[in-house]
């Protein structure tokens, strides 16, 4: 038993801050982050016996909060998010300089479906075959989300522009 606390406080010691921060930007609401990865390791607590060591202890752990996250959305209709990147200045997109402020902006106003691939992908480093794993989705899936967000986000940042 004291083993699996042990093994458990580790799990979120490594993994903690990564999950409050990837359920902070999809939410934008950091005390809904807090009770969403506590109820992720609560969740992993309580299954822990079904999990695979073989399997990636953070690709199980997004897994359920992703879980977590959909069931929230379920129950409570979702809003646009608001959140702060935590670099300034500006960085490239598609060949163009944007101001860390513009995205910050554009994101939060994705549906949080297309929220959820961006921040995975870009703000995590998840490759294309882990965020498949972490959503249950196929490749292609993410593949398709991560093209339509990336539509949306250029829409929402030259309309930025055009308001200049």
């Amino acid at each position: 038993m004291q083993d699996k606390l042990r093994w458990i406080n580790e799990i979120m010691d490594e993994h903690g801050d990564y999950l409050k921060r990837t359920a902070a930007i999809i939410t934008g609401e950091t005390s809904l982050a807090e009770d969403l990865v506590q109820e992720t390791f609560l969740n992993f607590y309580r299954n822990s016996s079904r999990f695979r060591r073989e399997a990636k202890v953070r690709t199980y752990l997004y897994r359920i909060l992703m879980n977590n996250i959909k069931m929230h959305y379920r129950k409570n209709k979702p809003k646009e998010c608001a959140f702060e990147l935590e670099r300034a200045g500006s960085v490239s997109f598609e060949n163009e300089i944007v101001d860390v402020m513009d995205i910050n902006n554009a994101v939060s106003k994705l549906k949080p479906i297309y929220r959820q691939i961006v921040v995975l992908h870009y703000f995590d480093g998840m490759s294309i075959d882990e965020i498949s794993e972490v959503m249950d989705i196929g490749n292609s899936a993410v593949k398709m989300r991560l093209k339509r967000a990336r539509e949306q986000l250029s829409r929402h940042l030259s309309e930025g522009r055009d308001t200049v």
